[in-house]
């Protein structure tokens, strides 16, 4: 069973909120985007979104997961329940 889109629709309007080029992968769980000058990985493990209710998940992007994104430039953000780590992108 995949990702419940009703939650990558609300990670996705967060995201579009702040950055551009919002983009996910297949699964729905990694999203890449930027603000023209560099660009972000948010990874959110399946153990997250699945845990996270609706309702909680628009506030829970707007108090944490963007203020960390817009503290830490061009980084990756992996986030799952309970825990949020942050380091360097891949290099592809």
């Amino acid at each position: 069973m995949g990702v419940d889109p009703n939650k990558v629709q609300i990670v996705t309007s967060c995201l579009e909120g702040s950055f551009k080029d919002v983009r996910s992968d297949k699964l729905d769980e990694c999203f890449v985007f930027n603000d023209g000058k560099q660009s972000w990985e948010l990874v959110l493990l399946r153990a997250f979104i699945d845990d996270i209710s609706l309702d909680h998940l628009k506030a829970y992007m707007e108090t944490k997961i963007l203020p960390a994104l817009k503290a830490n430039p061009g980084k990756k953000i992996s986030i799952s329940t309970g825990w949020m780590t942050i380091g360097n992108k891949q290099s592809h």
